[in-house]
Formats: C-alpha cells, sequence, structure tokens
C-alpha cells in the first residue's frame, strides 16, 4: 500500500516538473502555442511587442566626407533642429573655407583686371572704328576736291595752248612780239607742271583711301582680338569653378539636418574620430508612431484600419490607434520581452500603428511597448468580404 502511494507522489511530481519545463520550453509561447478557439461572432485579439519612433523614423547621421576626427558640434541632445541646418564641422573644414575665400579674393581681382581691360580696348575699338569713318568719309572729300583740281588745270592749260597756238600763228605775219610768245610758252609749260603735280596727288590720296581703309579694318580687328585675349588670358570662369569647387568640398565636411527635428543622441565629440559609423541621430519626434512585430502566425489576422492598443508603465495611460502599414518581410525580432522563458529569436511581421494622441511619446523614442491588436474589424471584413 505504502509503495502504491510513493508511485502516485512521484507521478504527480513528474507531472509538475513536465509541466514547467513545457512552459520553460516556449509551449505558452505565441509562436508554439495552441490556435484560440474564438466566441461565436468574434476574432480574438493579437498581442505583440512593439517599439515607439518618429515617422520619420531614426536618422543615424554620418559623415558626408571622409574625415579623422569631429573639429566642432553646434547642437546638444534635445534640440530642435531645421532641415538644412549645420549641425557641426569636420576636420578639413575651415581649410576649405579659407581656401574658398582665397579664390574669391582672386576671383574679385580679376574682375577688376577684366573690367578696366575691357574699358581699355573697347576705347582702342572705338578709337580704330573713328578713323576708319573719318577714312570712309574725310578722305573721298579730299580725292573730289583734287579731281577738281585737275580738271580746273586741264582747262586752264587747253585756254593756253589755244591762245599760244594763237600767237604762233600771228608771229608767223610779224603781228606779234617774240616776248608775248615766249611768256604765252612759258605759262602752257607751268600749266602742263601743275597739271601733273595735280594729277599726281590725285594718285596719292586715291592709293592712300585703299591704304588707310585697310589699316582702320586691321587696327579695329587687333583691338578687338586684345579683348578676347584679355578674356581669355584672365581666368575669371576657372576661378568661379575652383569656388564652387571648395564650397561643394566645405559642404561635405559639413553635418547638415536632413529634417526638421530633434537631435536623439550623440555619438560622437569634438575632437574624436569619425570613421564611417554615425556621429548623430535624430527624428521628428513632433509626429511619433509605434512599429509592432507581430508573430508570422499571427499576422494573417492582422488588417490595416483595425484598432490598437498600446500601454507601458512609462506612459501615463494606455494609447489608442490604428494599424496603417503592414511589412511584406520576416524579420527576426528586434525587440525583446523580458520575460527569460520567452523566444529570442522569434520570426515577426513588421506592423505599423498610427497613434490617436502621441504627444505623450514625444521623448520617449524607442520605448518598448505592449500591442493588443482588435480583431474585431478583421471579423467585420471578413465577413463583409464572404458576403
Amino acid at each position: 500500500m505504502l509503495t502504491r502511494w510513493k508511485i502516485a507522489s512521484a507521478a504527480v511530481v513528474i507531472g509538475a516538473i513536465a509541466v514547467v519545463f513545457a512552459g520553460r520550453a516556449g509551449w505558452l509561447d505565441a509562436a508554439d502555442r495552441p490556435p484560440s478557439v474564438p466566441l461565436a461572432g468574434t476574432m480574438p485579439g493579437v498581442a505583440a511587442l512593439g517599439r515607439v519612433e518618429p515617422q520619420s523614423e531614426i536618422i543615424n547621421l554620418g559623415a558626408g566626407a571622409p574625415a579623422d576626427r569631429l573639429d566642432s558640434l553646434l547642437v546638444s541632445r534635445g534640440d530642435g533642429v531645421k532641415r538644412g541646418q549645420p549641425l557641426g564641422y569636420l576636420a578639413g573644414y575651415a581649410e576649405q573655407v579659407a581656401e574658398r575665400e582665397f579664390n574669391r579674393a582672386q576671383l574679385t581681382e580679376a574682375q577688376q583686371k577684366l573690367t578696366s581691360q575691357i574699358a581699355l580696348d573697347e576705347l582702342r575699338i572705338a578709337a580704330a572704328e573713328i578713323k576708319q569713318r573719318q577714312v570712309k568719309e574725310v578722305t573721298p572729300a579730299r580725292i573730289k576736291a583734287q579731281e577738281g583740281t585737275v580738271a580746273s588745270l586741264e582747262a586752264a592749260l587747253a585756254n593756253d595752248k589755244e591762245i599760244l597756238s594763237a600767237q604762233l600763228a600771228l608771229s608767223e605775219k610779224g603781228a606779234t612780239t617774240q616776248r608775248l610768245r615766249d611768256n604765252q610758252q612759258t605759262l602752257v609749260q607751268r600749266d602742263e607742271a601743275d597739271l601733273n603735280a595735280a594729277r599726281a596727288r590725285l594718285s596719292e590720296l586715291t592709293q592712300q583711301f585703299e591704304l588707310d581703309q585697310i589699316d582702320a579694318a586691321i587696327q579695329i580687328r587687333q583691338a578687338r582680338a586684345s579683348l578676347e585675349r584679355a578674356k581669355a588670358d584672365i581666368p575669371v570662369l576657372s576661378l568661379q569653378r575652383q569656388i564652387e569647387l571648395a564650397d561643394a568640398r566645405a559642404q561635405k565636411l559639413t553635418v547638415i539636418a536632413p529634417i526638421d527635428g530633434r537631435i536623439l543622441n550623440i555619438l560622437v565629440r569634438p575632437g574624436e574620430q569619425v570613421g564611417s559609423g554615425a556621429i548623430l541621430t535624430l527624428g521628428d519626434t513632433s509626429v511619433m508612431r509605434v512599429v509592432a512585430e507581430v508573430y508570422e502566425t499571427d499576422i494573417s489576422r492582422v488588417h490595416i484600419g483595425q484598432r490598437a492598443k498600446i500601454s507601458s508603465r512609462a506612459l501615463p495611460q494606455p494609447l489608442a490607434g490604428k494599424v496603417v502599414r503592414i511589412g511584406n518581410m520576416i524579420f527576426k525580432n528586434d525587440v525583446l520581452n523580458v520575460d527569460p522563458a520567452a523566444r529570442a529569436d522569434a520570426r515577426v511581421v513588421q506592423v505599423w500603428i498610427e497613434l490617436d494622441d502621441a504627444k505623450s511619446t514625444e521623448n520617449l523614442t524607442n520605448l518598448t511597448v505592449d500591442v493588443v491588436i482588435d480583431g474585431t474589424e478583421a471579423t467585420a471584413a471578413q465577413s463583409a468580404t464572404q458576403r
């Protein structure tokens, strides 16, 4: 009789131990527990762990260019920032700024030199054009006047020759004196000399007119060529490109806020090595949300639009929200349960929940929360689909 009692007691103890080990093995875990049996017309809610994060997500802001160290930081943890605001500078930023300012000074000097050279060359062009205009307008008038002189001398010569012929005829008859005939002969010879000189002057003016036109055109081309050479020799464009390059390098050595948000954490301090990691983290905490990690076996019961309840000891009261997005991939869980018997390698799907009132979570980024997604909306949606 005593033996039977001992056997029964041992069986009870072994059963109890088996229940404990079964619980420790994860039988009560969501991925392994037997499916719950819903009541008529209802579907059980889906429980999951989640985390609070900004809707912009947490941005790990690193260096835009390889740098040895962080030179300076302009913000502190908790500061609000605007998009495009400089947050800090990497080593080498000051050097790039100095190089940019040096190029700007050179550009200013080059532009002043170019301006004065352009003004000088434009004056030379104007002088050459005036000379060309003078050649085209004045010289033809001189040529025309000289042509008139030649014509007048030709007429005078012809008249004097007629007079000389008449006197020669009279001289043969003895009607005039030798002196008058010689004087007329001398006058004809002088007229011929004057005419030849006038014709030579006319020829000179004509040839000079052609040469002056060519010379004026050459001087204009030379002045314009000098202007173009000045523009090419003074490196205004290349200096502008050097300024842009130095500015781009300075921008790459500047830590700039990509969004409006708040500094959540500072990972590197001035003087520390930067490397390839993040310098600081930031996010737009004005709009917070919850990312729930739903077990892969429960995700079929989660649908967009379902209501959700979020709770945590850090919150003054539970929050409400709705499912707005369901992930398309299965991951290993990031939010770990504090229960030592819970599975640490569960397979989950991320579900994004929009909070009705997220004001109380602005300063609780990465807070671990308990999420319960109501199954009532899912039952109604399935019923509507079946109808």
